[in-house]
């Protein structure tokens, strides 16, 4: 076993000085956890975390919403639903959460589909009944799931970045033509979003976690989903905005940026911004080894297994093989955390998962 801790690993890598070893994430879908805890023998996620040498443990501050509650239970037992989600199922299949989006879950069943959302046909924000803060989790009760794990992993905190719950409430299409025909509305709605998410993110960063992760697609495989003009003049002032406010409270919190696809053209506004760690680093979209070379002293990569290829299709060797120079070309003085460039897919072969950390030197051996 390593000298480090996982703590001291993450901090080594962040601040781009050698680990004992690369730093290790998790990125699976439930169900395929699930086979995978099976196919290890093991109780729980947390043995899973811990055989996998997981040096993160990732949380979500949870909502309560009470009047939206009780209709969950009128709808319930109008329908007969027994076991369902805490959303209002709808005759068509669809369901609704309580901000008021519908989604429907995909033929397979493994994936919600965007049906539609409260601003769809209605541009007037004041209509909406905007949720208070006490909807949040209390601090207290958030303080004792991070004191559970006793300062033994790094403390990762799930925010949604606004952009992305825009466009839940609006409509993709509506919200991309709001930024570049209507920027006075799409600010606006931004600008109501984006103080759940700082309140949020103050929350977590008073209950003890080191890394505030801000996650929401703003690429496809090939170039940004947005237009990046719109972006620069929207999205990214209000981003900064967000991060200026969360280094105000803790200077040494550690901004994390998820997005999908290509992000070439705007990593360097996201290093601006303030971004230290971007993830998945898909090697699908980008060249990898390029952006270490342009920016590799500016953040820390974070993912880059690439979830397409080498893990659904290619061999045990073939994994190690990818880790092995993920290490080598990308790991060079910290500056990298290793996972899969995505959720992990139900048609990978569960060795080739184990393979990651057996390559990193993580995996704790029987």
């Amino acid at each position: 076993m390593s000298g480090m801790s996982h703590r001291e690993r993450f901090f080594k890598a962040v601040n781009h000085q050698k680990p004992d070893r690369v730093p290790v994430d998790y990125a699976v879908r439930p169900d395929v956890g699930k086979n995978l805890i099976n196919y290890l023998g093991l109780k729980n996620a947390e043995e899973l975390y811990q055989k996998l040498g997981i040096d993160f443990r990732k949380l979500f501050l949870k909502e309560n919403h009470p009047e939206f509650n009780e209709r969950v239970k009128e709808n319930h037992k109008k329908m007969n639903i027994t076991n369902g989600a805490n959303v209002i199922y709808h005759e068509d299949g669809s369901k609704e959460d309580a901000w008021g989006v519908i989604t429907r879950t995909s033929e397979d069943g493994r994936y919600n589909e965007w049906v539609s959302g409260p601003f769809v046909d209605n541009m007037d924000l004041d209509s909406y009944k905007w949720p208070d803060m006490s909807i949040y989790e209390s601090l207290e009760d958030f303080r004792k799931r991070v004191d559970v794990y006793e300062g033994k992993y790094v403390i990762h905190g799930v925010l949604n970045n606004p952009f992305k719950t825009c466009w839940n409430l609006r409509g993709m299409e509506n919200y991309l033509c709001d930024m570049m025909i209507e920027p006075d509305f799409a600010k606006e709605l931004m600008k109501r979003v984006t103080e759940y998410e700082i309140f949020k993110g103050l929350r977590l960063i008073e209950a003890g976690c080191d890394i505030l992760g801000i996650s929401g697609d703003i690429a496809m495989q090939d170039r940004l989903l947005v237009n990046p003009r719109a972006w620069r003049e929207i999205d990214k002032p209000n981003f900064a905005r967000m991060v200026q406010k969360f280094k105000e409270a803790k200077p040494d919190i550690v901004i994390y940026f998820h997005s999908d696809g290509n992000l070439e053209e705007v990593i360097p506004d996201l290093i601006e911004v303030g971004v230290e760690i971007i993830n998945p680093m898909q090697p699908e979209c980008m060249d990898l080894v390029k952006i270490k070379k342009l920016y590799g002293d500016k953040f820390i990569m974070h993912g880059t297994i690439s979830i397409h290829r080498t893990l659904p299709f290619g061999t045990v060797d073939d994994v190690r093989n990818e880790v092995l120079h993920r290490i080598k070309y990308l790991g060079e003085n910290g500056g990298l955390i290793l996972a899969p460039s995505n959720h992990v897919q139900p048609d990978t072969p569960m060795e080739n998962i184990i393979e990651i950390y057996r390559a990193a030197g993580s995996f704790v051996e029987d």
